[in-house]
């Protein structure tokens, strides 16, 4: 279930548009939680020994920090305005993932909100960026927000394995597909359910059976969920292009999908299906973890 009791959205100070904000005032007209905006903030110009010698570092940083906090408290007045409790603050953070980590744990936070953006190659190799590290290591669900609007009656795609090919836990298709329920009850929307798979060479499997496996599996999961048959799709595509095929066609706005932490190896060498589609899917997408997942700062 998604039982919203307080949420964290994380604002980009340099950025002019915070569509984080946008997606929780939608939430917000339908659901009744606290909401806690932070911003997180790093400049080598004001580490102390990099660019100023007799100067105040410790008094510049503290200084810069409030100018974001005040930045963070224009933001929160209309939505107090509007009844929402709001917290604000302002931290000095690097890397920026770990003390959002952290604030999920002290703030107790029921969901995370954070825009991502398309990343370069080398951030893509090396998973330099904080929305992937989020997705590692937030124990949270995360909601990776693009700057696209939710359609009055959002599409929400959620994303399944009932083979568990990719080790995901068991269990964890069914509280995909629940949360995925849930906010389709809450925001008014349509609930899709997709399963993919394509066959590996000299796997050793007669392609026909494996067919027969994967659709087989995939019905038997859906016999839990009141889930239209014409909702239901099974691809035979690798996930990541699956998922672009039927964000497409079906003008999705939510992905639901889950994600478990790993080490950084096989991140670097193998990849996550989730950390792969984030830099080419338009729609939104709402990272759940397994219910025994141990946030790891370090892999």
């Amino acid at each position: 279930m998604l039982n919203l009791k307080k949420v964290i959205v994380v604002i980009d100070p340099h950025s002019e548009s915070q569509p984080g904000l946008q997606k929780v005032l939608q939430l917000a007209k339908l659901m009744d939680f606290d909401l806690k905006l932070i911003a997180c903030e790093y400049t080598q110009y004001l580490v102390e020994g990099y660019y100023f010698n007799a100067v105040d570092v410790p008094g510049l940083r503290n200084e810069y920090l409030e100018e974001r906090k005040a930045m963070l408290e224009t933001l929160a007045e209309p939505l107090r305005a509007n009844g929402l409790v709001v917290e604000t603050e302002a931290f000095w953070a690097h890397p920026g993932h770990e003390t959002i980590v952290a604030e999920v744990d002290s703030f107790k936070a029921d969901l995370v909100v954070h825009h991502t953006r398309r990343h370069g190659a080398i951030s893509r190799m090396f998973l330099t960026n904080d929305d992937w590290q989020l997705v590692r290591y937030c124990q949270a669900p995360l909601l990776l927000v693009k700057e696209n609007i939710w359609k009055e009656t959002p599409a929400i795609l959620t994303a399944v394995d009932p083979m568990h090919s990719r080790h995901k836990p068991d269990g964890l298709d069914h509280k995909l597909l629940r949360v995925a329920g849930d906010l389709a009850e809450r925001i008014q929307g349509d609930v899709f359910a997709m399963h993919s798979h394509s066959q590996i060479p000299l796997s050793g499997t007669y392609p026909e059976q494996a067919k027969k496996d994967h659709k087989e599996a995939f019905q038997n999961l859906m016999k839990d969920f009141d889930i239209p048959t014409a909702r239901q799709h099974i691809l035979e595509e690798a996930p990541e292009f699956a998922l672009q095929q039927l964000e497409r066609a079906l003008s999705i706005d939510v992905v639901v999908m889950g994600a478990i932490s790993r080490n950084i190896l096989s991140d670097v060498f193998i990849g996550n299906t989730t950390e792969k589609v984030l830099d080419y899917l338009e729609s939104d997408v709402l990272v759940i973890k397994p219910d025994d997942f141990k946030a790891r700062l370090t892999p």
